[in-house]
Formats: structure tokens, C-alpha cells, sequence
């Protein structure tokens, strides 16, 4: 074949597709549709570059509809509407096509600002299918690829594959994991109250089994799968489970809606993060995603006298597949609980209530008593055994509020436990747990959440000042839908209270929360529990590696100007860098801790006075001076 009829044959083989391929290299994804990510989705596909500058096309006839820049996100984006009715968009550039980006640098300019978000008219950018828009990059975050999103009419995230898109893929997905999870009270898996996780074994073409599991009462299953290409770790589109040969449940991921793609949290087992990442084979209550829509049923499996057997499909965008034996035996094994000191009380939480546990001595003969006190009763609550010596009660109450739990013995000293509870749609309510309140919404659980508040003995290190108590709220992977009001009490000590802040542990680090003061209490809204403290943040941003150096000649009218930047407390808020005072368009790489000026003009001949100003969040202020001559 000639090089003109293989260029044709691609001509007309482009042509036959519903959109034109964004790049002008071999199709190769290097992140699926709907892949977790912390607290959501992914909106689209990541398509891979393996550098900076690559052309990108337009998929169809259309216009830019919109045009962002930032540092975060996507970074630099173009979001194209199509004569389809459907919106594309492209994230991560490196620049944008010649018109659009001296469109964008004249409202950065005119805002002395690099972040934009602008909706030219639909008049003014049109596109043509194939043309060049833009050329990938790794703005916001990640390393350099380019995010490719398609939306339709309502702006709800479509799966490509729903519109003819392919690309290269025979492997079938890769089953790593299984999670057995047990459901109330009454359900064990392998004679336990929590979740198993067990190792998979590989038959060959696509097929996988484990040992038989041991179950009773209402079990319900997740799998860590994954689909291998290339090197790169992808998500499945569908998982379909059958029991006994009977269709039971199916997930599939055709499209998102971002009203409610953080229900990502619960998707996944959000407690089992630590073993694997399980997509879930059951509805989580509260769970309204799409991707979960498709199922009459909820998912869960219930054990009675005969064994069964559980399958599940994992199938990837291509439709390759993946299936999954599990052998579901009636009955409990050994597998007890793990043994406690006599005393101690325990507490586990798998999203479904708290599981609360405790050791009794040997000589012991009767069982601890549970009791939930609130709305002035004390109730008791069944207690199960888990092992000798050894037993659990589940705190779920029907109703919002605040309660305490008691735990007694006779061999033992009583224990007390303020907690709060919430039921999904139940009206909002504001509880105090010490220190701690919480001002709760209809919408913020998944179904019931349990939660305690308390001062922790010893903080996590900072490297700025803490003031008062650190306060753990419990348990960190709760899943939290509508945000909930989190406030503590303004400590004693604190210099400037405008430099100070509730801070979020994450073990390594802190992380800032906005809090606003009222009412002498710090208040922040907050999606994710753990350990919460006041820090006060009094020390200045850092700026190093300056560039140009002191007195430098340069030898164009478009130097290098940059630097590199960073900050141990509240984070980067503001970066400002002029010439003689007019203002440069600095690009900032949060992940890098860069900053350089973009060089889009030239500076006149002479010397020049360049000023660094970088402010932090708690306004905090360092400054850096350098002069350059620029030649004629």
C-alpha cells in the first residue's frame, strides 16, 4: 500500500468515527470513566501524551463555550459545546490555540489575575472538526496528559463508549480482592461481625475463585478489580452479580451527574480503603448515583439453610470480562472476634452503626449489659457473644439526637459514651458532644451515621503553634453527603486571632478548614471526620531559587522570571510579581512549588525593578526584590 492510500484509508477511517480522536497519537487511556477519586468520580478519560505540547483537535463542529485557567482542577481547560447539543472538555492544557489564549491573557491582564473562568458568546470562537484548540500540558494536577470529558445537553458526564468512542483493549479486568460484608447484627462471615477480605485465585481466561465463605443473615459483596493496560490501572464499566444463576444486581457506568458524583463515597467500602478499593455489589442507603439506578434489587445476599453461589462479571468499556466464583456455605467457623484486655471497650465502625465490644475478665459468668440513654429513657440493647469472654452490641438508634451509651458489669467499672446519631432524612438538628458541636442536615448521612467527639490525651506534631485541645471526631471514614457544621471553642492564648484557624490532621500534615468565628467558637463546614485542632499560623510564606538574580543582564527582552515558593501553615493565597510595578502573568504549580512568569510580552530596554510578593492564607507576607537590565 502506498503512503497516499494509507493516509486515506486513516482519512476515511477518522471520518467514519462519531468524533475525531483529540490527539494525533496512538489511542491510550491512562484513567477510565468513573474511576474513584477522593470523594467523587472521575468525570471523563484521561488520555495519554507522554509530554508537553501536543496538538489537540476538536472532536466535531462547535464553539468554545467556556474557558478556564487555574492552578487546581483541570488547570488550564477548554469546554467546547458541539452541534450535537453535547459539551467536551478538555483539561489540563499547556495553552490554548493562538485566538482563544490572547482572549484569555487580555481578561488576566485586565484582572491582574491568572484564575479566569470566561463564557465567550457562541459567535465568537467557532471550531471545526479536527481543528487545532489547544495543546495538552499537566496543569492543575497530575503528570502531563489530557482530560477528555464529554457532557450532554444537562451537563451530566456521558461514558464515551455510550457514543461509539473506542480504543485498543482484549484484556479482560484484573479481580484482586473480594469483600464479604456482613450486615446487621445477626449476619457473620467466617463466625464474625466484620467485613473479610480474601485473595483471589486465578483459573486462567478471565475466571477467578476463592475458598467457600461461611455466612449467615444478610451478607452483601465488593470487588477490588481492576482493568490492566498498559501499565496503567483502570476502572471496570459494569459488575453483574447472579446468585444461584438468578440475575441479582448490577452497576454500570454510563453516566454521572455532578448533583451527586460524590456518592463515589459510597460506591466503594469507604472502610475498607486501607485492604483494597471495593466497589460495592449493593446499594449503600442513601447511594442515588446512577451508576447504582439500574438494579430493582438492593444487592444483598441472605443465607439461609442451603449453600449457594454467588458470581461476579466485572466487564471493561470494550466488553471484555472477568467472572468471579463464590461459594456461600451456611454456618460459622472458628474465625472469632480478636481477643481484647479484660475491661477494654472497643469500638468499630463499617458504616451500618458502631460496633462497640468489651473484654470481661475470666472468672466472669454473666454478660456485660449495653443501655443507649437519650430522649430520657434508658433502653438496653442486645448483646451478642464473640468470643469467650467477649461481646458486641450495634449502636444504631431510630431516631437523630444526642445519646450516651452505657456499658456495665459487675467486675467491671461502668463505662459512659456521649455519641450523636442521624438518620438520613430526618430534620437538621445541632448537638453538642463536650467541646465539640455539630450541626447536622437531613442529607448528611449515608443512611445512619454514628458519630463520638472527644479530646485527644496527645496531639499530632505541627509545624505551627496549636492552642486548646485537639478533638478527635469519630469515625474518620465516615461518608458525609450534605456538609455538616463542625464548631469547637476559641482557646486561650492566641496572639492575633486573625492569623488563626481550625486545621484538619491527616497524620503527616494539617490542612486548613475557613472557620469563621461566632458566638466565641470556631464554625467550619466539613465532609470528612478525623482530628481537628487550632493552630495559629504567624510564620511567612518561603521563596527561594529567585530568578533573575540580583543585577542580571539579560539577553532577550523576555527573561526568565520565577521562583520557587512554599508554606508550612495555611497554604498559598495570593502571588504577585511586577516590573516597575505593572503587573506580570505568573503561572503558580502548587504540586511543584513553582512559579514562573509566562513571557507573554517583552519588557522595554533598560533596568528594571522586579518585585516577588507571596501571601499566605492567614496573611502572612514575603517579599523579594531583583533588578535586570534588558538589552536594547
Amino acid at each position: 500500500m502506498t503512503a497516499a492510500a494509507f493516509a486515506l484509508l486513516l482519512s476515511l477511517t477518522a471520518t467514519d468515527e462519531p468524533y475525531h480522536w483529540p490527539l494525533d497519537l496512538p489511542k491510550q487511556l491512562t484513567s477510565s470513566f468513573a474511576e474513584y477519586r477522593p470523594g467523587r468520580f472521575h468525570a471523563g478519560i484521561d488520555l495519554r501524551t507522554g509530554g508537553i505540547g501536543i496538538p489537540v483537535h476538536a472532536p466535531a463542529d462547535g464553539y468554545v463555550s467556556r474557558v478556564r485557567c487555574s492552578p487546581y482542577g483541570y488547570g488550564k481547560a477548554v469546554y467546547l459545546t458541539l452541534d450535537d447539543g453535547n459539551t467536551v472538555v478538555y483539561g489540563h492544557l499547556d495553552d490554548y490555540a493562538d485566538g482563544l489564549k490572547a482572549y484569555v491573557r487580555a481578561r488576566q491582564h485586565a484582572t491582574e489575575s491568572y484564575t479566569v473562568d470566561l463564557y465567550p458568546d457562541a459567535g465568537d470562537f467557532p471550531v471545526k472538526r479536527g481543528e487545532l484548540v489547544a495543546k495538552s500540558g499537566q496543569t492543575g494536577i497530575g503528570a502531563p496528559h489530557l482530560h477528555y470529558e464529554i457532557r450532554d445537553a444537562a451537563q451530566r458526564p456521558i461514558n464515551p463508549r455510550l457514543l461509539g468512542i473506542d480504543w485498543p483493549d482484549t484484556r479482560a479486568p484484573e479481580i484482586r480482592k473480594l469483600a464479604i460484608v456482613p450486615l446487621d447484627l445477626d449476619s457473620r462471615v467466617n463466625g464474625g461481625l466484620e467485613p473479610v477480605v480474601v485473595e483471589v485465585t486465578h483459573l486462567g481466561n478471565g475466571r477467578y475463585q476463592v475458598a467457600p465463605v461461611n455466612a449467615t443473615g444478610r451478607i452483601a459483596l465488593g470487588l477490588d478489580v481492576i482493568d490492566a493496560d498498559g501499565g496503567y490501572r483502570l476502572g471496570v464499566h459494569e459488575l453483574r452479580l447472579r446468585v444461584n444463576d438468578e440475575d441479582r444486581f448490577v452497576m454500570r457506568h454510563d453516566r454521572l451527574s455532578y448533583d451527586n458524583h460524590r456518592n463515589a463515597a459510597v460506591s466503594y467500602h469507604p472502610f475498607l480503603a486501607k485492604q483494597g478499593r471495593f466497589l460495592l455489589l449493593w446499594r449503600w442507603p442513601g447511594n442515588v448515583c446512577e451508576s447504582y439506578a439500574a438494579s430493582p434489587d438492593d444487592g444483598t445476599i441472605v443465607v439461609g439453610e442451603e449453600p449457594c453461589e454467588a458470581e461476579v462479571a466485572a466487564t471493561d468499556d470494550m466488553g471484555n470480562t472477568a467472572a468471579l466464583r463464590v461459594p456461600i456455605r451456611p454456618g460459622s467457623d472458628t474465625n472469632a472476634a480478636a481477643a481484647l484486655a479484660p475491661g477494654k471497650v472497643d469500638w468499630t465502625c463499617y458504616g451500618l452503626g458502631a460496633d462497640v465490644s468489651v473484654a470481661l475478665p475470666d472468672a466472669a459468668r454473666e454478660a456485660p449489659a449495653f443501655a443507649l440513654e437519650g430522649y430520657g429513657d434508658i433502653l438496653p440493647i442486645r448483646a451478642i457473644q464473640t468470643a469467650p469472654n467477649q461481646y458486641a452490641a450495634r449502636v444504631a438508634p431510630e431516631h437523630s439526637g444526642a445519646y450516651t451509651l452505657h456499658v456495665t458489669h459487675p467486675l467491671l467499672e461502668t463505662q459512659e459514651f456521649p455519641l450523636v446519631a442521624m438518620r438520613r432524612g430526618e430534620p437538621a438538628s445541632n448537638v453538642r458532644l463536650g467541646d465539640v458541636g455539630l450541626g447536622l442536615k437531613p442529607n448528611s448521612p449515608y443512611g445512619v451515621l454514628v458519630a463520638r467527639a472527644y479530646a485527644l490525651a496527645e496531639a499530632p506534631r505541627a509545624a505551627i503553634p496549636r492552642y486548646g485541645a485537639a478533638y478527635r471526631i469519630w469515625p474518620d471514614a465516615m461518608p458525609i453527603d450534605e456538609t455538616i457544621n463542625i464548631s469547637i471553642p476559641v482557646p486561650e492564648g492566641i496572639s492575633d486571632l486573625a492569623k488563626a484557624d481550625v486545621f484538619r490532621s491527616s497524620g503527616s500534615s494539617w490542612s486548613r478548614q475557613g472557620a469563621e468565628i461566632r458566638g466565641g467558637r470556631f464554625h467550619f463546614e466539613t465532609r470528612s471526620f478525623g482530628t481537628f485542632a487550632v493552630l495559629e499560623d504567624t510564620t511567612a510564606p518561603t521563596l527561594d531559587d529567585v530568578l533573575p538574580a540580583q543585577g542580571y543582564r539579560a539577553q532577550t527582552r523576555r527573561p526568565l522570571i520565577q521562583a520557587t515558593i512554599g508554606d508550612v501553615g495555611s497554604g498559598i493565597d495570593r502571588i504577585d510579581v511586577r516590573c516597575d510595578g505593572k503587573w506580570l502573568l505568573v503561572a503558580y504549580d502548587p504540586e511543584r512549588q513553582h512559579i514562573a512568569w509566562e513571557r507573554d510580552e517583552e519588557l522595554t530596554p533598560g533596568t528594571h525593578e522586579i518585585v516577588f510578593t507571596i501571601t499566605d492564607n492567614a496573611g502572612n507576607t514575603t517579599t523579594r526584590t531583583r533588578t535586570v537590565t534588558v538589552p536594547d
